[in-house]
């Protein structure tokens, strides 16, 4: 069984809206503070935070119950974007740990330039002692702000960050054989080796259930492999959500 070890130095952590928010688009700060812990105990580590939340955030900011149009998500990201950098900053508090947002989207870090620039400020936030907090730049964005609640960008930010471990904190433990929620037993898939096409049948059955859903994680996946480094899938709301992947922890892995 793979676990979090010595030899993952360079991590990013993505964290999904239904980790971070509620159905109500409230932050919950519980959740927040166990990873800011969880992080602070892993200060030897560079690590990157891909925060998603910001769209849900804004609903709840001004009441909206449904989305029109991208213009509407764009709108509403920019505003729950300064609350949801908020509430991350108060949460790291505690632990004397800095904060600085960058806001990206999966093309502005596939052309070599931009990839570049974008690891030159975080390289920077890490000397200055700051931990980078990633969005997908969601009011410029049109085509990426539909799908993908950041699994994407955060496999990318992983290549060209050169990441040894992307560890996705999710509403779900992994990757489920069935998710069927009517049945009473749901067998986990603790380790995937390679992505096939009875992993994608299965991530097809998981991703009805939200909107990156498991089909944009195995994506996620597949590159991860393709660079020989590790992902987890595992659930966001433990109370050690981080250090419990040091131990056998209820998760799936994709590792060589």
């Amino acid at each position: 069984m793979s676990l979090l070890s010595k030899q993952h130095k360079r991590i990013i952590i993505k964290v999904g809206s239904a980790v971070l928010t509620d159905d109500l688009g409230r932050v919950k700060k519980k959740i927040l503070n166990n990873i800011a812990r969880d992080i602070a105990a892993l200060k030897d580590r560079k690590i990157i935070l891909v925060s998603s939340g910001a769209i849900a955030i804004g609903k709840r900011l001004l009441n909206i119950e449904k989305i029109n149009s991208i213009e509407e998500s764009q709108a509403l990201a920019a505003i729950g974007q300064i609350e949801l950098i908020k509430a991350w900053k108060t949460a790291f508090k505690p632990y004397f740990i800095d904060v600085g947002q960058v806001l990206l989207t999966p093309k502005e870090i596939q052309t070599n330039k931009d990839a570049k620039n974008a690891l030159k400020t975080i390289k920077q936030l890490h000397d200055f002692k700051v931990l980078p907090i990633v969005n997908e730049n969601d009011t410029t964005a049109t085509d990426e702000i539909q799908f993908g609640d950041n699994d994407l960008l955060a496999a990318k930010l992983a290549k060209i960050f050169k990441a040894d471990l992307l560890i996705m904190l999710s509403a779900v433990e992994g990757l489920y054989e069935s998710f069927d929620h009517a049945e009473k037993k749901l067998k986990l898939v603790r380790r995937v080796s390679r992505i096939t096409k009875d992993i994608h049948a299965m991530a097809g059955k998981a991703s009805k259930s939200g909107k990156g859903g498991m089909i944009s994680k195995i994506d996620a996946a597949k590159i991860i492999l393709s660079m020989n480094s590790d992902m987890v899938i595992s659930k966001g709301d433990a109370i050690n959500p981080l250090i419990r992947l040091k131990k056998s922890s209820t998760s799936t892995w994709f590792k060589k």
